[in-house]
């Protein structure tokens, strides 16, 4: 190990940006720098919560929160997500992790932040659970769409007598648009989708505030295409879909990023849900992931799309979700699941 250690906060200059990128590279988790810029620097709250450990120049550990508007009981407050933790191979065994998470927080806290929260992985879960303190709200509601058999047959147990059967695709089916209705791409997330997300969040107690400017930020992470899908009747936007296809977890794959409709009008949800899963297929995807718990405003609409729970043991990597509370008037409400709505919107990874 090198010289002393010096515990910062990140400057956001473009030299840190790319010293951020050299640390996770050397050790063998490669960023794109125009990633970490968005990320971080272009961040709607413009707030940058990333703690560093330096020695002799080089970055020993990172600690990276992104802030975030979040909707808790009504109330738009700040929150922060924990989504960059490393700590370089030579400096381990140092308590860096939990030293430089503990000054995140507290930067968090400074700015009236209510809580953060997050999806470890199974390498760091024991950490955040254990040392950090967070409190568990798994398991991950992870949702799955076969739209291949082949696919799926490769996932199962028996998977290599399932092999020998014809890949054949899955059949989409689900409720049509009433006539009176328009389905057509949304370019521009202003107003109508500011009020789409009011409507639609009337009784979720916690979430990610999905506002206009933040979905506008949202889709589009660069390096990412998706695509935006909505419903309208007359001039009025009812229902919205983001998706995406890519190849990962050794097939094509889509995700349906986010999925809003009007309160109760499950139908026009799921009928928007179809059509996606149809132009997902025509882009090759063998599965569809999403991601809703069972009270969710549009778990309904799910359920009539043909998705079901995705076992445990078949999700394509281990993921857990917790929470950290921050400001103690709000422990039960953020510590309970079910009060919290999220989607892969919320996902640091796709």
């Amino acid at each position: 190990m090198g010289g002393a250690l010096e515990l910062r906060a990140m400057n956001g200059s473009d030299a840190d940006l790319v010293a951020f990128r050299e640390c996770f590279e050397c050790n063998g988790t490669p960023r794109r720098l125009d990633v970490l810029r968005w990320q971080y620097a272009d961040n709607p709250t413009h707030e940058l919560v990333v703690h560093l450990a330096v020695s002799d120049e080089r970055i020993a550990a990172i600690y990276a929160v992104q802030p975030g508007f979040v909707r808790v009981r009504g109330a738009v407050r700040l929150a922060a997500q924990s989504v960059d933790t490393l700590v370089d191979a030579d400096f381990r065994g140092h308590g860096l992790f939990t030293k430089m998470a503990e000054a995140a927080y507290e930067r968090v806290r400074e700015l009236d932040g209510a809580f953060v929260y997050g999806f470890p992985n199974g390498n760091s879960a024991p950490g955040f659970f254990g040392k950090l303190r967070w409190r568990s709200l798994d398991p991950v509601p992870f949702l799955v769409r076969p739209l291949r058999t082949a696919f799926l047959a490769s996932k199962l147990p028996l998977g290599r007598w399932l092999r020998r059967l014809p890949d054949l695709r899955v059949p989409i089916r689900g409720p049509e648009l009433p006539a009176s209705y328009e389905l057509r791409p949304v370019t521009v997330l202003g107003p109508e989708l500011d009020a789409l997300w009011q409507r639609f969040a009337t009784n979720v107690t916690v979430a990610v505030d999905r506002s206009a400017e933040y979905l506008r930020w949202r889709l589009t992470k660069t390096g990412e295409q998706y695509q935006c899908l909505g419903v309208f009747d007359q001039a009025q936007l009812v229902a919205f879909c983001a998706y995406t296809t890519v190849d990962k977890h050794g097939g094509r794959i889509g995700y349906v990023i986010e999925l809003l409709h009007e309160p109760g009008a499950h139908e026009v949800g799921a009928a928007l849900l179809v059509e996606c899963l149809r132009r997902m297929a025509a882009d090759g995807a063998d599965a569809v992931l999403a991601w809703s718990f069972r009270h969710s405003p549009n778990a309904k609409a799910y359920s009539t799309g043909g998705f079901v729970t995705l076992p445990e043991r078949l999700r394509p990597i281990e993921l857990h979700f917790g929470v950290r509370p921050l400001d103690d008037s709000l422990s039960n409400v953020v510590g309970d699941r079910r009060n919290w709505y999220i989607s892969y919107c919320d996902s640091d990874t796709v």
